[in-house]
């Protein structure tokens, strides 16, 4: 194995593998020289309240964007020439992008089908290797919006007011009371409402959110509508609400 080859420690970060192989080739000298490529995923920067959506198996991706892959590889020193290619059709004959380099981190923010290949050769090009390509689907977008929260509940179940969704470019929403005051606001759509202003918890009653979204397929969205909030009596009448 060639001894340059540097892997990311599992212990430092969970990562979702999209693959992790060798292929060899033969020197004239007739030395096995191994090319290594791998490329995954940080999980705790991707996979926030949509796992059951992403795909992984070999050298494919399914789920939803934007994701950013980091590719890496190693080759010998002999190869100077080393080259990550992102291709929109498996043949790469319609090349998105190219990188001199062996490590990159790349983001997909569109829906569609996307390859990546590692490119090695060495001066003369008597020698070359092309790497198998990775597949990676970015899924349409989706924006599922709830109306009621029990940010109460003893059993712990539907306390937050949050969206459902995949594949969306740029989030904004808001909640509102009946008044119109701004009780919450986030760019973040796997973030969501507890419930509270000001640290206590609203009466229970009729809210109101403003969505603002667009998907990495191009679907804009621009959803409005009620939030019910329930609490138990005892909360109703406690100091402990706003």
């Amino acid at each position: 194995m060639n001894q340059n080859l540097k892997l990311v420690p599992v212990n430092k970060m969970l990562l979702l593998p999209l693959l992790f192989a060798c292929l060899t080739f033969q020197m004239k000298a007739s030395d096995d020289v191994a090319v290594w490529d791998t490329a995954y995923v940080d999980v705790q920067g991707y996979i926030n309240n949509r796992s059951d959506s992403v795909k992984n198996s070999g050298r494919s991706f399914i789920g939803p964007g934007p994701v950013t892959v980091h590719f890496e590889a190693t080759a010998p020193a002999s190869m100077t020439y080393v080259v990550w290619q992102i291709g929109n059709d498996n043949s790469f004959n319609d090349v998105a992008a190219q990188f001199y380099e062996y490590r990159i981190d790349y983001t997909f923010d569109e829906t569609g089908t996307y390859y990546a290949r590692f490119l090695t050769a060495n001066a003369d090009n008597t020698e070359e290797t092309t790497g198998e390509a990775y597949t990676i689907q970015i899924t349409e977008s989706e924006l599922l919006i709830p109306n009621v929260i029990t940010p109460n509940s003893p059993s712990g179940a539907n306390q937050v007011f949050k969206v459902k969704y995949k594949s969306l470019k740029s989030f904004e929403m808001w909640v509102f009371n009946r008044w119109g005051n701004k009780l919450f606001h986030t760019t973040d759509p796997s973030e969501g409402w507890d419930g509270t202003y000001n640290g206590r918890l609203v009466p229970t009653g009729a809210y109101y959110y403003l969505v603002k979204a667009e998907g990495t397929d191009g679907i804009s969205y621009r959803k409005k509508g009620d939030i019910n909030v329930l609490l138990t009596r005892d909360h109703n009448n406690s100091s402990d609400t706003y």
